[in-house]
C-alpha cells in the first residue's frame, strides 16, 4: 500500500520534525557553488545561506593535519599572547591631596614591586619623594629611581591618581602595594595605602595561553563509526579558572579556588597556578568539554589597540574520546 502523505520513514507517531510536502526524506548540509551553504535533497537546494558576503583580514595563519589516536588529546594554541605596554592604576580618593599647594612636590612613596632586568626577577620595595626646593615632582622622583634599577616603567602623575605604564610591549612588571604619604609645613598624612583599580589596567600578556582571531576545524571519521559516535572534544582554555572542592575540615562545605591555567606547565602547580594536567582533570570531572561532529568554523573580531579588552579565541584543547582514530585538518588564523 502506498503512503498517500509521502511519508517513507512512516515516522507519524512522535515525528521529530515535519517535512516539506513532497519532499523525501534524505537530506544533507553541503557546501554549495557560489559561496554558499544549504540544506540538500538529491540534486535539490532547499535551503542555501549565501557565505560570499563574509570578509575577514588576517596577518598570519597556521594549517595542520593530525590524526588523534584513542583517548589522544592536543593542544591547539594560537598565534599571539596579546603583547602590550602593561598599565596599573592607584587612584588617589582625596586623602592625600594638599589644598594649599601642589602636592606633587610634597608626595612621598613607599612601592612593593616585582620586575625583571636583564632576565633575572627582583622583589623590591622603592622609596621616592619629591624634593621642592629643585623643583622634583613625584613623578620625577619615580623616573629617576625606576631608572637607577633598570625598570622599565614610566610614571604619570595627576591628582586623580597615579599610572604606571611598560615601556616595552611584553615587559612584566607587578606593582603590589603603595604608601603615600604628603607632607607639607602645617600638616602631614602618613602612610595611606593605595588600592590599584584593576578594571582600568592592562596586562603585559592578555592571552597567556596564546589566542586567534579564528580557526576552521574539520574532522574526518572512518567507516567503522557509527553516525552518533562521530565527534570529538574541544574545551578553550581560559586565562584564569574559579572552581570548587570538598572542604578537607568540613564534608559539608566547599573551597572556592581561582588559578591561573598555564597549558606549559607539567605535573602540579602550585597555590596560585593550575598545570596542564590538573586542568584537564578538572575538564574531565567535570565534563566541561564541546562536542564537535564534521566541522566547525568560529571568526571573532580584532582586539582594539591600548587596551585589555578580549575579543580573540582562546587556545583549545582537542580530545578523541571514541575508540577508533579521528583525522583533523584545522587552520588557525591571526
Amino acid at each position: 500500500m502506498s503512503d498517500l502523505f509521502n511519508n517513507t520513514s512512516n515516522d507519524y507517531i512522535n515525528p521529530d520534525l515535519a517535512h516539506c510536502a513532497g519532499d523525501g526524506d534524505t537530506y544533507t548540509f553541503e557546501f554549495l557553488s557560489g559561496k554558499a551553504a544549504g540544506i540538500v535533497n538529491g540534486s535539490v537546494i532547499i535551503a542555501s545561506m549565501g557565505l560570499s558576503d563574509i570578509e575577514q583580514p588576517v596577518d598570519g595563519w597556521v594549517q595542520q593535519t593530525k590524526v588523534l589516536e584513542p583517548g589522544e588529546v592536543i593542544f591547539i594554541q594560537g598565534l599571539t599572547k596579546g603583547i602590550s605596554n602593561k598599565v596599573q592604576y592607584f587612584p588617589l580618593d582625596g586623602s592625600v591631596i594638599w589644598s594649599g599647594g601642589t602636592d606633587e612636590l610634597y608626595l612621598s612613596l613607599d612601592i612593593s614591586i616585582n620586575y625583571y632586568n636583564n632576565f633575572r626577577y627582583y622583589q623590591s620595595a622603592v622609596h621616592v619623594t619629591s624634593d621642592p626646593s629643585n623643583l622634583i615632582t613625584i613623578k620625577n622622583a619615580l623616573d629617576i629611581r625606576f631608572d637607577e634599577l633598570g625598570i622599565l616603567v614610566d610614571s604619570t602623575y595627576d591628582p586623580s591618581g597615579l599610572t604606571f605604564t611598560g615601556t616595552q610591549a611584553g615587559y612584566s612588571f607587578d606593582i603590589t602595594a603603595i604608601d603615600a604619604s604628603l607632607w607639607v609645613i602645617d600638616t602631614s598624612i602618613w602612610g595611606i595605602p593605595l588600592t590599584e583599580n584593576t578594571s582600568a589596567g592592562i596586562p603585559a600578556f592578555k592571552y597567556p595561553n596564546g589566542a586567534m582571531l579564528g580557526y576552521v576545524l574539520k574532522a574526518t571519521y572512518p567507516s567503522i563509526a557509527a553516525v552518533y559516535q562521530e565527534f570529538l572534544h574541544i574545551n578553550h582554555v581560559p586565562d584564569y579558572l574559579t572552581y570548587y572542592e570538598v572542604s578537607t575540615g568540613d564534608a559539608n562545605s566547599y573551597v572556592q579556588y581561582y588559578k591561573a591555567v598555564d597549558v606549559g606547565l607539567n605535573g602540579a602547580g602550585n597555590t596560585t597556578t593550575l598545570s596542564a594536567a590538573e586542568y584537564l582533570d578538572q575538564i574531565q570531572t567535570n565534563d566541561l568539554w564541546e562536542k564537535v561532529g564534521a566541522l566547525r568554523i568560529w571568526l571573532t573580531a580584532p582586539d582594539p589597540a591600548s587596551s585589555a579588552t578580549e575579543n580573540l579565541i582562546t587556545g583549545f584543547y582537542v580530545f578523541n574520546p571514541q575508540t577508533f582514530a579521528i583525522r583533523i585538518d584545522y587552520m588557525t588564523m591571526l
